[in-house]
């Protein structure tokens, strides 16, 4: 039966050649294409629309494609993702690389390479059952004993300072608090053990 519908492919790139070059294959091809700059820009652009295929580039500023494809992954397990960079030389993956396949800019991989891959993880599609979104937000505990943790929105993914409750060594039980960008409620653990141990560290 034949497909009835285009493919949405993001291609995250801070190289506007690579994603002009890019996506004038994939749009001839009948895929519909948007480019992100960097990771930012391409949650942004995830929160109006999730792509069937991600093309990801590693280096980027503000936001790296190893920080954005962990974020995918966690978020949206079920898109496959084509990692992509031309400082890391042969077909060995970088280290800390989340991705379903990697591709080196420039190399041996021609354009047919590139699209047959992302043709094969399409059927493959999806890849990996869904994973049950954590229930807390991550939480970063300064090692220097200061009185303040950072918590991440689940929602936004934007981090905000919180000052350090008095009862943090009383045990571990879930907090709420509203997100300071979006608005989102947020349930979080303050971990007993590492405050405690980060208290007398500071000591």
């Amino acid at each position: 039966m034949a497909r009835t519908f285009e493919y949405r492919m993001l291609i995250v790139d801070d190289d506007a050649v690579f994603c002009e070059i890019a996506d004038q294959l994939f749009s001839s091809l009948g895929y519909t294409v948007r480019c992100a700059d960097d990771g930012f820009e391409a949650l942004a652009m995830m929160k109006e629309a999730l792509p069937d295929v991600i093309i990801c580039d590693l280096n980027m500023p503000r936001m790296s494609g190893f920080e954005l494809l962990s974020i995918v992954r966690r978020r949206f397990p079920h898109i496959p993702v084509v990692a992509m960079s031309g400082e890391y030389l042969g077909t060995d993956w970088p280290n800390g690389v989340i991705a379903d396949a990697y591709l080196q800019k420039g190399g041996e991989h021609s354009p047919e390479v590139l699209v047959q891959k992302i043709r094969e993880l399409l059927e493959r599609s999806p890849l990996r059952a869904s994973v049950v979104k954590a229930p807390h937000a991550p939480v970063w505990i300064p090692l220097n004993g200061k009185s303040y943790f950072v918590l991440t929105c689940p929602g936004c993914l934007r981090s905000f300072s919180l000052p350090v409750p008095v009862d943090a060594e009383r045990g571990d039980h879930e907090r709420q608090v509203v997100c300071e960008f979006c608005a989102s409620e947020i349930k979080y653990v303050l971990d007993s053990g590492v405050m405690k141990q980060v208290k007398r560290a500071a000591e």
